[in-house]
């Protein structure tokens, strides 16, 4: 298989919390793991946290995944991340839409704006994106607008739902083609109602 044929398969994003608890990594890494038993392809961005506990159960248990970064392919952000996004660039797919020579040549502030970018992209490239846990300020809540702009399908798990110190998915639930989910059967329930 073509690496650029996995565009083509059923995929979903797994997103949340750079700082994510030990619960949220659990939780996201077992959600992959289920996803990619179905056959799935697992859409991240490579960020700490959430999007790491995705990829690397995904790639652990024999999956398929694609990387979207907020970087040019060359650079590794974050840093500690360098060997995993090079594996997922050798045996899987990694995509960016940030041009080199602009990288290079702006000034470091500016490069902020790339990373909400990837988020769409992975709205774009995902059947529906999955939010693990993310705080009230997180960035994964721009993937979150952007599934609604698309039409693309966003769960949020019920751990996320439920918890105190956040306000933002009580005020999501409410929106249309937003689900609370508890299980990956579940998730796959709605999408195969669609």
């Amino acid at each position: 298989m073509y690496k650029r044929q996995l565009l083509e398969l059923p995929s979903i994003s797994i997103v949340g919390s750079r700082k994510a608890s030990e619960d949220g990594i659990k939780r996201a890494a077992r959600l992959s793991k289920e996803l990619v038993k179905e056959k799935t392809v697992i859409v991240s961005g490579l960020a700490k946290g959430i999007d790491t506990g995705a990829m690397v159960s995904a790639i652990e248990n024999g999956g398929h995944v694609i990387g979207v970064i907020g970087t040019p392919i060359d650079e590794y952000y974050p840093k500690e991340n360098k060997e995993l996004q090079q594996l997922v660039g050798k045996w899987h797919l990694l995509v960016s839409q940030v041009p080199f020579y602009k990288y290079a040549n702006q000034p470091f502030k500016t490069r902020r704006h790339y990373f909400p970018e990837r988020n769409e992209l992975m709205a774009a490239i995902s059947d529906a994106t999955v939010i693990v846990e993310a705080s009230d300020t997180s960035g994964t809540l721009t993937q979150a607008r952007a599934c609604m702009h698309q039409g693309r399908p966003l769960f949020i798990l019920r751990s996320c739902y439920e918890d105190s110190a956040v306000e933002w998915p009580k005020k999501w639930a409410e929106r249309e083609n937003v689900y609370v989910v508890n299980s990956t059967e579940q998730i796959l329930e709605h999408l195969g109602s669609q």
